[in-house]
């Protein structure tokens, strides 16, 4: 089987977008969410029970859950195509780190990527209204993380040999969906 990586900044509206567009799909395809699987791995070795909690665990244990994780990823391909959400550069306390280093992009090695982006003024609405902390929503951190995304996504699609696309998530999530299924 299949993985499509679909990536985004935080507040992007990347979980709402995929979503939508996988209830329009048929049942051949898992949504699996990267950081939800690392955060049950950390959970069961009890080093955190929060999201906000994995971006403060030293670099090697992240990268151990990481690691975890793609195993957990490569293994749901047996069964059914997987689209799996990540974030390509992710905030920690330490800064920013490489959502999927080396030997985890080779475990996964995904069938092609999907960037979601949105203007910045709408990705500071949508931190802002969300329940969940995201830290800055400063024009120049959001910007920073989408050039950070955009570096880390072609990368890691030149490392693999397969195809990076985008997807514009600004006001029609269903138009966006339509687009995105095109891709899958």
């Amino acid at each position: 089987m299949s993985i499509t990586i679909i990536a985004g900044v935080p507040g992007v509206g990347l979980s709402t977008l995929v979503r939508t567009a996988r209830r329009q799909l048929t049942d051949e395809y898992q949504l699996i969410n990267f950081g939800d699987v690392m955060l049950e791995q950390a959970a069961m070795d009890d080093l955190a029970t929060s999201r906000a909690e994995l971006g403060k665990l030293e670099r090697r244990e992240t990268l151990r859950l990481q690691r975890r994780a793609s195993e957990y990823v490569a293994d749901a391909t047996q069964e059914m195509a997987v689209l799996l959400t990540t974030h390509l550069a992710v905030r920690t306390d330490a800064g920013y780190l490489p959502g999927l280093p080396d030997d985890v992009l080779r475990e996964l090695a995904p069938d092609q990527f999907v960037l979601v982006e949105a203007q910045v003024g709408t990705i500071q609405t949508r931190r802002e209204k969300s329940e969940r902390t995201y830290g800055s929503t400063s024009d120049v951190t959001i910007e920073f993380e989408q050039d950070l995304n955009r570096t880390a996504g072609m990368q890691y699609a030149s490392s693999v040999n397969v195809p990076i696309h985008l997807v514009e998530n600004e006001d029609d999530v269903n138009e966006a969906a339509t687009e995105l299924i095109k891709m899958i």
